[in-house]
């Protein structure tokens, strides 16, 4: 562990950027006291803490969006910059930021968004040269690996390679003039191949002298990429300690500041239920609302990318929904849930047949979707925590046309103890909740109209180790209540944990129906990387990364 960060010990080099005592306060309440870190030239620093811990804030404050309390330093290869400061002079004195909102325009198409960070390129008689632009855009992108289509509008696309434009276009700047490039959870909604990719260019990065600071949940890939790493809690620096030779336990005792009850965070979700609510997994769930009869049966349905996806699920059952980008995962919760019309094939629920029409169509028939973009689909930022609670289910305080005040009330303070929701301010806005909290938020109030079918999109991302096991305890105690669960994520660790059953889906097609005796690590890579148990036949680039993927 490391002393002062911020200072400058003889015979090192000079920090690419460093802060010094740099506090803010909002409205009374002090988000960071006194933080001092620095970054040096060519390193990954990882920047760590439970979500509220404030991380965001930090990064907000180097990125001019907010201003630092009177006497924060932060300075340049050794020059202080002039406080405050705004997003354009940060960028121009060569800080660059990914926040975990993204940046990007949604009306805008891929290469506007590119164009809009650099500037229109002209041709010679002063035209935009479109061309040009697109060609650019489609290069960029291709130094992670990607093809994504620069003529889409970016809202048009999955959050994942939102995510993936996002980080290209930042990446694009990294190379004139940048000393720091900052990604505020940059894989959160990105499966392991891709995750891959992301550190290979981390990393292309770092090896042209710039700073890398990389924020992120998943410490693994802490483990694998920072050099240092600050861990915060309630505002303030912990520690600032060197990653290699640490292991992931060590990196959660300084992060909750104790151990995790289940381990390390990786293995939390098979082991443990989060709080307060007990010790539960695959095989300790309650058994007496476990019938295990037949509740949800999908039949050859189609979409835009599935194709003739057949299979079922039962009450108490959790079966988890794997697959790489692009696979349908999310197509398939979106079909289930009335947000997409299918192309064909039946889906029965309760042995009836159902088309959904809307989402309100699913909500009726008991089916929620928590879904993967939590900020833009999941919850109203403006509206209070309150309001959001109690949206899904308003109709059972409606009292001789008007809302019982008194009952949404009772409601919304009983759900804001039961999932620990915090800070306890039900007339706080849901926007400026932590991401844990508002993932709490989101599951209360889907859990507050009672699903027989609840589908958990991507639950855990861009959550706190600490958060991560709360809502897996959420998912055992949704089958344990009686519940169908389907469970799609990236992080396959999640899947051993928590699944009875593992339906691996591979270009639109169902490849897998693995049960709950026949999963491991190995085989579920295979499955979602090659669409087979082995990975014969595969390209040796291929290979490597799969072998990557289950170390």
């Amino acid at each position: 562990m490391t002393g002062d960060p911020a200072a400058h010990p003889a015979g090192e080099p000079r920090p690419a950027v460093a802060v010094r005592r740099l506090s803010k306060t909002f409205l009374g309440q002090r988000a960071l006291r006194q933080v001092s870190f620095d970054v040096r030239p060519g390193e990954v620093h990882a920047l760590l803490g439970e979500n509220g811990s404030g991380k965001s804030t930090l990064i907000k404050c180097l990125a001019g969006y907010h201003e630092p309390d009177e006497g924060a330093i932060v300075e340049i290869d050794g020059r202080p910059m002039p406080l405050p400061y705004g997003p354009a002079e940060a960028t121009a004195a060569g800080l660059l930021f990914v926040h975990q909102d993204l940046g990007l325009i949604p009306t805008l198409t891929v290469a506007e968004n590119f164009a809009i960070n650099r500037g229109f390129d002209t041709a010679p008689v002063g035209r935009i040269d479109w061309p040009g632009i697109r060609r650019r855009a489609r290069a960029e992108l291709a130094v992670l690996g990607h093809d994504v289509p620069v003529d889409r509008r970016v809202g048009r696309l999955p959050v994942a390679e939102q995510t993936i434009v996002a980080i290209a276009r930042a990446l694009a700047g990294a190379g004139r003039g940048a000393r720091m490039l900052v990604l505020d959870e940059p894989t959160a909604a990105l499966p392991d191949a891709e995750t891959e990719r992301l550190l290979a260019a981390v990393r292309q990065v770092v090896a042209n002298g710039v700073g890398v600071v990389y924020v992120s949940h998943k410490l693994h890939e802490i483990l694998e990429i920072a050099d240092r790493a600050t861990v915060l809690r309630d505002g303030r620096v912990v520690a600032t300690v060197d990653v290699p030779g640490m292991s992931e336990r060590e990196l959660v005792r300084l992060i909750v500041g104790h151990d995790l009850p289940g381990g390390t965070a990786a293995s939390a979700g098979s082991r443990t239920k989060g709080g307060t609510r007990g010790a539960a997994s695959r095989t300790s769930r309650p058994a007496d609302t476990r019938t295990w009869d037949e509740l949800l049966s999908v039949s050859g349905l189609r979409g835009h990318r599935l194709r003739g996806v057949s299979f079922s699920v039962r009450r108490g059952e959790v079966v988890g929904i794997a697959g790489m980008l692009g696979s349908g995962r999310s197509e398939l919760a979106r079909l289930l849930f009335g947000a997409q019309r299918p192309v064909g094939g039946d889906i029965r629920l309760r042995g009836k047949p159902v088309r959904h029409r809307t989402p309100r169509d699913a909500v009726r028939d008991g089916v929620a979707l928590i879904p993967e973009d939590r900020r833009r689909e999941g919850g109203f930022l403006q509206m209070p925590v309150s309001r959001n609670l109690t949206l899904p289910a308003v109709r059972r305080f409606w009292r001789k046309g008007r809302i019982a005040g008194q009952a949404e009330r009772s409601c919304v303070d009983g759900l804001m103890a039961e999932f620990r929701v915090s800070p306890a301010a039900p007339e706080r806005r849901f926007g400026v909740l932590s991401g844990g909290n508002q993932q709490k938020v989101v599951i209360a109030k889907w859990f507050n109209t009672r699903p027989d079918l609840v589908i958990f999109d991507e639950p855990v991302q861009g959550v706190d180790v600490g958060a991560k096991e709360e809502i897996f305890g959420l998912v055992s105690e949704a089958a344990g209540r009686g519940a169908g669960v389907l469970l799609i994520s990236s992080e396959l660790d999640e899947m051993l944990g928590l699944c009875d059953r593992v339906l691996v889906l591979r270009d639109g097609e169902l490849v897998a129906d693995l049960p709950g005796a026949d999963l491991d690590r190995t085989t579920l890579t295979r499955l979602v990387y090659f669409g087979t148990g082995q990975s014969a036949g595969t390209s040796d680039s291929a290979s490597t990364t799969a072998e990557r993927a289950l170390s």
